[in-house]
């Protein structure tokens, strides 16, 4: 959930070239007095920061499975029942094709033949991840080993929170306008220029820069959290307020 948070505002008052007119004076810096100006004539600058978090929306695991027999064959064959098994198993849960991938190696050491099968499986929901996890775990033996659930992001979902962040900051930073304006008695029209000037992410809290090794959960899912700053210099045109008139 976006967060609107902003730090320091800066504000300038800032005239502009014009012409003058017989009706009009030209600033007088020392007094610090002007006639009255247009709407073009000044515009106000702020600099604001949009921060925005997002929890890994992606998780995966590592499913190896090994035998160890005296023929090739054998070795395959014991694979392939577990492995027929573990397939069926993400196919119930409605894993997709495209989010399984399969790594087959075999190997001889002295007189035994080594079968090894990794699947790396990728999950959009954490509930779903666990539930096939501890079902695996459940009902196969020890030759199967499920690994503990990484959790990351997907490519898509980090370019639209960096977008995010950018439209937070800009936000943030017309609203600081507005009520610096209105402070003056004055408002704030369409925006004459943006910057972004700053732009952070990062892993975690700053504070925990380096996550532990044996954390739960919950602290992985702290840890894999993403967060974006955007710091952005906005410039708004400055505007007196009309008065309505009363009938």
């Amino acid at each position: 959930m976006a967060s609107y948070q902003t730090t320091r505002v800066f504000t300038e008052l800032k005239n502009r070239q014009r012409t003058i007119s017989p009706r009009k004076t030209e600033y007088d810096n020392e007094r610090g007095q002007s006639d009255p100006l247009s709407p073009t004539d000044r515009d106000i600058r702020v600099t604001a920061v949009g921060e925005v978090s997002l929890p890994p929306d992606r998780c995966r695991i590592t499913i190896q499975v090994t035998s160890k027999k005296e023929s090739p064959q054998d070795a395959k064959n014991s694979v392939s029942r577990r492995l027929d098994y573990i397939i069926q198993s993400l196919q119930n849960h409605s894993v997709k094709d495209s989010d399984i991938q399969t790594y087959k190696h075999m190997t001889r050491v002295d007189c035994l033949y080594h079968m090894c099968v990794e699947l790396r499986v990728q999950f959009a929901d954490l509930h779903k991840c666990q539930t096939v996890s501890n079902l695996l775990v459940e009902k196969l033996d020890e030759t199967v080993h499920v690994s503990v659930p990484e959790m990351f992001h997907a490519n898509t979902s980090l370019e639209s929170l960096r977008k995010q962040a950018s439209l937070v900051a800009i936000h943030n930073a017309k609203q600081k306008a507005q009520e610096m304006a209105r402070f003056v008695h004055m408002s704030v029209g369409r925006a004459v220029y943006i910057e972004e000037q700053e732009s952070r992410e990062w892993d975690g809290s700053q504070e925990n820069t380096e996550p532990e090794k044996s954390s739960s959960i919950q602290q992985q899912i702290a840890d894999a959290t993403v967060t974006v700053s955007s710091r952005v210099l906005a410039a708004f045109e400055l505007k007196p307020k009309i008065k309505k008139l009363m009938k």
